[in-house]
Protein backbone atom coordinates (compact mmCIF):
# COMPACT_ATOMS: atom_id res chain seq x y z
CA UNK A 1 0.00 0.00 0.00
CA UNK A 2 2.36 2.33 1.00
CA UNK A 3 4.43 1.93 -2.47
CA UNK A 4 1.58 2.59 -4.20
CA UNK A 5 1.23 5.87 -2.93
CA UNK A 6 4.23 6.33 -3.37
CA UNK A 7 3.96 5.64 -7.04
CA UNK A 8 1.20 7.50 -7.53
CA UNK A 9 2.99 10.53 -5.51
CA UNK A 10 5.74 10.10 -8.15
CA UNK A 11 3.34 10.35 -10.77
CA UNK A 12 2.34 14.19 -10.63
CA UNK A 13 6.07 14.95 -9.98
CA UNK A 14 7.32 17.53 -7.94
CA UNK A 15 4.06 19.57 -6.16
CA UNK A 16 2.92 23.33 -8.02
CA UNK A 17 3.28 26.21 -6.02
CA UNK A 18 -0.12 27.70 -6.08
CA UNK A 19 -1.31 30.44 -7.83
CA UNK A 20 -3.90 32.90 -8.68
CA UNK A 21 -4.14 36.42 -10.79
CA UNK A 22 -4.64 40.24 -10.07
CA UNK A 23 -6.43 42.69 -12.08
CA UNK A 24 -8.02 46.09 -11.90
CA UNK A 25 -7.97 49.23 -13.66
CA UNK A 26 -6.20 52.98 -12.62
CA UNK A 27 -7.57 55.99 -12.02
CA UNK A 28 -8.00 59.28 -9.46
CA UNK A 29 -11.20 61.40 -9.56
CA UNK A 30 -10.48 64.94 -9.99
CA UNK A 31 -12.14 67.82 -7.37
CA UNK A 32 -13.94 69.27 -10.63
CA UNK A 33 -15.49 65.64 -11.17
CA UNK A 34 -13.30 64.60 -14.04
CA UNK A 35 -12.04 61.19 -13.84
CA UNK A 36 -8.33 60.85 -14.91
CA UNK A 37 -7.32 57.06 -16.30
CA UNK A 38 -3.84 55.88 -15.63
CA UNK A 39 -3.95 54.44 -19.54
CA UNK A 40 -0.30 53.67 -20.24
CA UNK A 41 0.83 53.41 -16.96
CA UNK A 42 2.99 50.87 -15.85
CA UNK A 43 1.67 48.77 -12.57
CA UNK A 44 4.80 46.86 -10.78
CA UNK A 45 3.66 44.24 -8.03
CA UNK A 46 6.78 43.99 -5.52
CA UNK A 47 6.99 41.39 -3.27
CA UNK A 48 7.25 39.86 -0.91
CA UNK A 49 5.56 42.39 0.68
CA UNK A 50 6.80 42.56 4.46
CA UNK A 51 10.82 42.91 2.77
CA UNK A 52 8.85 45.74 1.02
CA UNK A 53 7.59 47.20 3.80
CA UNK A 54 11.00 46.93 5.47
CA UNK A 55 12.91 48.69 3.04
CA UNK A 56 10.68 51.84 3.27
CA UNK A 57 10.72 51.40 7.20
CA UNK A 58 14.64 51.41 7.25
CA UNK A 59 15.35 54.68 4.57
CA UNK A 60 12.13 56.58 5.87
CA UNK A 61 14.17 56.13 8.98
CA UNK A 62 17.23 57.09 7.80
CA UNK A 63 15.21 60.06 6.12
CA UNK A 64 14.33 61.60 9.45
CA UNK A 65 17.62 61.19 10.43
CA UNK A 66 19.13 63.57 8.05
CA UNK A 67 16.36 65.90 8.50
CA UNK A 68 17.11 66.59 11.65
CA UNK A 69 21.24 66.74 10.53
CA UNK A 70 20.63 68.94 7.92
CA UNK A 71 18.36 71.58 9.74
CA UNK A 72 20.92 71.36 12.54
CA UNK A 73 23.57 72.34 9.73
CA UNK A 74 21.55 74.46 7.80
CA UNK A 75 21.15 72.36 4.59
CA UNK A 76 18.26 70.80 2.45
CA UNK A 77 16.45 67.78 2.95
CA UNK A 78 17.95 64.55 1.26
CA UNK A 79 16.47 63.43 -1.88
CA UNK A 80 14.36 60.60 -0.70
CA UNK A 81 11.77 59.91 -3.53
CA UNK A 82 14.90 59.04 -5.63
CA UNK A 83 16.30 57.11 -3.08
CA UNK A 84 13.11 54.86 -2.64
CA UNK A 85 12.27 54.56 -6.30
CA UNK A 86 15.53 52.72 -6.54
CA UNK A 87 15.46 50.15 -3.86
CA UNK A 88 11.39 49.30 -4.66
CA UNK A 89 12.40 48.69 -8.42
CA UNK A 90 15.07 45.77 -7.11
CA UNK A 91 12.15 44.54 -5.22
CA UNK A 92 9.52 44.00 -8.28
CA UNK A 93 8.48 40.58 -9.30
CA UNK A 94 6.31 41.68 -12.38
CA UNK A 95 4.82 44.31 -14.16
CA UNK A 96 1.89 44.65 -15.98
CA UNK A 97 0.63 47.71 -18.68
CA UNK A 98 -2.68 49.38 -18.74
CA UNK A 99 -4.28 49.92 -22.07
CA UNK A 100 -6.29 52.49 -23.23
CA UNK A 101 -9.27 51.69 -20.57
CA UNK A 102 -6.56 51.96 -17.77
CA UNK A 103 -7.05 47.86 -16.93
CA UNK A 104 -4.40 45.56 -15.80
CA UNK A 105 -3.48 42.40 -14.79
CA UNK A 106 -1.73 39.34 -13.48
CA UNK A 107 -1.28 36.35 -14.49
CA UNK A 108 0.12 32.91 -12.44
CA UNK A 109 1.04 35.36 -9.37
CA UNK A 110 2.24 32.76 -6.24
CA UNK A 111 0.60 32.84 -3.49
CA UNK A 112 1.62 35.68 -0.85
CA UNK A 113 1.61 38.77 0.55
CA UNK A 114 2.67 41.61 -2.34
CA UNK A 115 2.42 45.56 -2.84
CA UNK A 116 0.92 46.97 -5.59
CA UNK A 117 2.71 50.17 -7.14
CA UNK A 118 2.05 52.95 -10.20
CA UNK A 119 2.78 56.35 -10.72
CA UNK A 120 1.76 59.19 -13.29
CA UNK A 121 1.98 62.66 -14.07
CA UNK A 122 -1.29 64.81 -14.24
CA UNK A 123 -0.32 68.06 -15.36
CA UNK A 124 2.02 69.22 -13.08
CA UNK A 125 1.42 66.81 -10.40
CA UNK A 126 2.88 63.48 -9.28
CA UNK A 127 0.52 60.44 -7.79
CA UNK A 128 1.44 57.62 -6.94
CA UNK A 129 -0.73 54.28 -5.79
CA UNK A 130 0.81 51.92 -3.36
CA UNK A 131 -2.04 49.12 -2.58
CA UNK A 132 -0.64 45.77 -0.46
CA UNK A 133 -2.64 43.11 -1.64
CA UNK A 134 -2.94 38.98 -0.68
CA UNK A 135 -3.01 36.29 -2.96
CA UNK A 136 -4.56 33.15 -2.44
CA UNK A 137 -4.27 29.94 -4.83
CA UNK A 138 -6.03 29.57 -8.10
CA UNK A 139 -8.05 33.01 -6.99
CA UNK A 140 -8.71 35.63 -9.13
CA UNK A 141 -8.44 38.84 -7.17
CA UNK A 142 -9.72 42.16 -8.25
CA UNK A 143 -7.79 45.97 -7.13
CA UNK A 144 -8.71 49.41 -8.20
CA UNK A 145 -6.18 51.62 -7.85
CA UNK A 146 -8.19 54.53 -7.20
CA UNK A 147 -8.30 57.41 -4.88
CA UNK A 148 -8.37 55.47 -2.06
CA UNK A 149 -4.91 53.93 -2.88
CA UNK A 150 -2.75 56.99 -3.91
CA UNK A 151 -0.61 58.07 -1.23
CA UNK A 152 2.75 59.32 -2.53
CA UNK A 153 2.82 61.37 0.40
CA UNK A 154 2.26 58.45 2.80
CA UNK A 155 4.86 56.21 0.59
CA UNK A 156 7.72 59.20 0.63
CA UNK A 157 8.30 59.24 4.63
CA UNK A 158 5.13 61.79 4.91
CA UNK A 159 4.72 60.58 8.37
CA UNK A 160 8.37 61.17 9.37
CA UNK A 161 8.38 64.28 7.85
CA UNK A 162 4.78 65.48 9.90
CA UNK A 163 5.88 64.18 12.92
CA UNK A 164 9.57 66.51 13.04
CA UNK A 165 8.37 69.52 10.97
CA UNK A 166 8.03 71.00 14.68
CA UNK A 167 11.46 69.93 15.70
CA UNK A 168 12.83 70.83 12.51
CA UNK A 169 11.65 74.28 12.12
CA UNK A 170 13.22 75.26 15.54
CA UNK A 171 16.38 73.92 14.62
CA UNK A 172 16.01 75.71 11.50
CA UNK A 173 14.87 78.85 13.61
CA UNK A 174 18.32 78.48 15.83
CA UNK A 175 20.74 77.94 12.92
CA UNK A 176 19.37 81.53 11.06
CA UNK A 177 19.63 82.93 14.17
CA UNK A 178 23.38 82.14 14.88
CA UNK A 179 24.10 82.79 11.34
CA UNK A 180 22.48 86.27 12.19
CA UNK A 181 24.66 86.47 15.46
CA UNK A 182 27.52 85.38 13.36
CA UNK A 183 27.18 88.19 10.41
CA UNK A 184 26.15 91.07 13.27
CA UNK A 185 29.14 89.92 15.27
CA UNK A 186 31.64 89.73 11.97
CA UNK A 187 29.93 93.28 10.44
CA UNK A 188 30.63 95.10 14.46
CA UNK A 189 34.42 93.61 14.38
CA UNK A 190 34.78 94.78 10.90
CA UNK A 191 33.50 98.21 11.79
CA UNK A 192 36.13 98.34 14.99
CA UNK A 193 38.97 97.25 12.82
CA UNK A 194 38.01 100.11 10.36
CA UNK A 195 37.65 102.71 13.30
CA UNK A 196 40.63 101.59 14.68
CA UNK A 197 42.89 101.84 11.13
CA UNK A 198 41.03 105.02 10.51
CA UNK A 199 42.05 106.25 13.54
CA UNK A 200 45.80 105.66 13.39
CA UNK A 201 45.74 106.82 10.08
CA UNK A 202 44.65 110.29 10.88
CA UNK A 203 46.66 110.13 14.10
CA UNK A 204 49.80 110.21 11.91
CA UNK A 205 48.48 112.86 9.23
CA UNK A 206 48.33 115.20 12.75
CA UNK A 207 51.39 113.93 13.64
CA UNK A 208 53.33 115.03 10.36
CA UNK A 209 50.92 118.25 11.02
CA UNK A 210 53.05 119.27 14.13
CA UNK A 211 56.22 117.92 12.52
CA UNK A 212 55.45 120.68 10.31
CA UNK A 213 55.14 123.53 13.03
CA UNK A 214 51.25 123.58 12.42
CA UNK A 215 51.39 124.93 9.10
CA UNK A 216 48.42 122.66 7.09
CA UNK A 217 49.92 121.66 3.58
CA UNK A 218 48.41 119.96 0.86
CA UNK A 219 50.06 117.13 1.73
CA UNK A 220 48.41 116.39 5.39
CA UNK A 221 44.51 117.50 3.37
CA UNK A 222 45.49 114.88 0.88
CA UNK A 223 46.97 112.27 3.59
CA UNK A 224 43.85 113.20 5.68
CA UNK A 225 41.61 112.69 2.43
CA UNK A 226 43.07 109.18 1.88
CA UNK A 227 42.26 108.48 5.72
CA UNK A 228 38.78 108.63 4.63
CA UNK A 229 38.52 107.27 1.46
CA UNK A 230 40.53 103.74 2.91
CA UNK A 231 38.99 103.93 6.07
CA UNK A 232 35.25 104.95 5.59
CA UNK A 233 33.62 105.73 8.95
CA UNK A 234 30.43 106.95 10.15
CA UNK A 235 30.88 111.00 10.27
CA UNK A 236 29.24 111.03 14.02
CA UNK A 237 31.73 108.97 15.45
CA UNK A 238 34.50 110.27 13.99
CA UNK A 239 34.00 114.03 15.20
CA UNK A 240 34.12 112.54 18.49
CA UNK A 241 37.30 111.47 18.01
CA UNK A 242 39.50 114.70 17.27
CA UNK A 243 42.74 112.64 16.38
Amino acid sequence: MVGIVLAAGCQHGTPQRSTGSLSGDVFLLMQNGDVKRGAGNTVLLLGPADPVLVVRGRICAAYGEQLLSGARQGGTAPDVVGLLDTSLLRLTVASAKTGINAHNRFDHVPVGKYVLWAQTMIVDNSYTWWAPIVVTGRDSVSKDLDNSTEARAALYCGHEKDSLAPLVAHLEDSVANFGTRQREQATQQATRQRRQAWLRCMTQARDSLRADSGVVTPDVVDRQRDCWTKFPVDAAWANQQNP
